[in-house]
């Protein structure tokens, strides 16, 4: 596992977003989602790997969802890419089984590879985790909020 960081700023949280918070973002730009993502980016390091990186492409390209939101390629689409691009790699070997749930450990394995302090979700059964490892699992709605206080600490 290694971790390729292209930014080293200590006092800067580091967080790992599930797929829901990426394609709410661009369902809805101006909502929690699209804020965390897109008004707020300069103020966490996003952490992302390869499995995760195609969930979200593999969701997006889901016919029910470019049926129903057309609008998502054009609308965000293209900040989200450069958002992606901006992102720490996080390059993992083995997918540790944490979550009962097998399709959520590529979270908990990024989150704990890159030394997040957040994995901000909206699933259910990494919510229920509450804390992997020394790193807090919470939903778009509270992380947003601690960045708004600029609290870096509990929550």
């Amino acid at each position: 596992m290694t971790l390729r960081s292209r930014k080293s700023e200590g006092s800067v949280l580091r967080v790992v977003f599930d797929t829901v918070i990426f394609v709410r973002s661009l369902i809805n730009p101006f909502g929690i989602w699209g804020q965390l993502i897109f008004d707020h980016a300069e103020e966490y390091e996003l952490y992302l790997s390869p499995p995760i990186l195609q969930e979200i492409l593999e969701v997006l390209e889901r016919p029910a969802i470019k049926r129903k939101y057309r609008t998502i390629i054009g609308r965000g689409m293209i900040h989200l890419l450069d958002i992606f691009s901006q992102a720490n790699v996080v390059e993992i070997a083995e997918i540790k089984a944490a979550s009962r749930d097998p399709e959520d450990n590529k979270f908990l394995t990024t989150a704990e590879v890159a030394g997040a302090q957040y994995l901000i979700s909206e699933d259910g059964d990494l919510l229920d985790l509450e804390e992997y490892q020394g790193m807090k699992i919470i939903n778009a709605e509270t992380f947003l909020r601690i960045l708004k206080q600029g609290e870096q600490g509990e929550t």
